[in-house]
């Protein structure tokens, strides 16, 4: 019987960003998220403010729509048993253990809520830990998903395979809730939450978090092929090594419209933020495979961003 035991990095979590040279075929996207609220002890997400989960099922759609990846479901029984761990997202400082949680071929678990979260952080999100023991097979499972990169050494690691992990939202942020994000209208004085949506899932699927993103990170920079050719060159990280640096900017995703990164350190009040070619090309580094980029048209709407501008009063941190 094998045993191993893993637990990531559950703080310090903040946006990534992504790029060019996604995979030119034209698979059709395969995985999803499954959120699980049932740690969201506040009601952020509950009751009266239950539509909310519309639009983070919007946000996760920006990957979904994407991924291409086969993960392997993981299901315990007899010898083979594991416990996921992940921060508590109603509690930040502490965490949830699940003994034999059963996850389905292809689905991403990610458990949410809200927080006071400290300083000007307004979102945190990051991928699991785990214990697991049983037969070699179940436990390559737990580790890797069927991401064949993912079992490498540490220090070799190509791929990532989350079981999944956990959301948090700070409680006090005064919160935006676009019913359309394709939409950019004036919101002045208010935090986007589909913008730190989309930035924590990023986190969570391993952008600043993974191995395969540590293994690519060389003199304060990120050496990953496809995002130094989607930036120009090696893209320069903030002091933590999680995310690029302050003020990165790229373009959204089959135009030339420039856009500050999502997975730079901070969102500027009144704004919003879509995954851009660079934070793309940052998933397909670390081991996700990619839909090809979409045609200019469909994205078409997002030309706005360029008359509404981005740069507004108080920047939030997003980790």
């Amino acid at each position: 019987m094998k045993s191993i035991r893993q637990l990531s990095r559950l703080s310090g979590l903040l946006l990534a960003a992504g790029a060019l040279q996604l995979t030119t075929s034209v698979a059709r996207a395969t995985v999803a998220f499954q959120f699980d609220y049932s740690f969201d002890t506040s009601g952020f997400f509950s009751g009266g403010n239950i539509g909310r989960r519309t639009l983070l099922e919007d946000a996760a759609t920006v990957f979904t729509s994407r991924i291409t990846d086969t993960l392997d479901a993981i299901t315990p029984g007899g010898v083979n048993s594991w416990t996921a761990v992940t921060f508590n997202p109603s509690d930040t400082g502490t965490n949830i253990s699940v003994s034999n949680l059963l996850v389905d071929l292809n689905t991403i678990i990610v458990y949410v809520g809200a927080s006071d979260l400290p300083g000007s952080t307004i979102g945190l999100g990051g991928p699991g830990g785990f214990s697991v023991g049983g037969t070699q097979g179940f436990v390559d499972t737990v580790v890797g998903r069927g991401q064949a990169g993912a079992l490498l050494a540490q220090a070799s690691r190509t791929d990532f395979g989350p079981w999944g992990g956990s959301l948090a939202f700070d409680s006090l942020t005064n919160w935006y809730f676009d019913s359309n994000p394709s939409t950019v209208e004036t919101f002045t004085g208010q935090n986007d939450f589909y913008s730190v949506a989309v930035h924590e899932l990023g986190h969570l699927l391993g952008l600043g978090t993974a191995d395969s993103w540590d293994n690519l990170v060389s003199g304060g920079a990120f050496t990953g092929v496809n995002s130094v050719l989607a930036n120009g060159g090696n893209v320069t990280l903030n002091a933590g090594l999680d995310h690029w640096a302050e003020g990165t900017m790229s373009t959204l995703v089959g135009t030339l419209t420039a856009q500050e990164a999502a997975m730079d350190p901070s969102l500027t009040t009144g704004s919003r933020k879509f995954f851009t070619t660079l934070d793309f090309a940052g998933l397909d580094d670390i081991g996700w495979s990619l839909t090809a980029i979409p045609e200019p048209a469909t994205f078409g709407w997002v030309a706005a961003l360029g008359a509404l501008g981005l740069a507004l009063s108080r920047r939030a941190r997003r980790r």
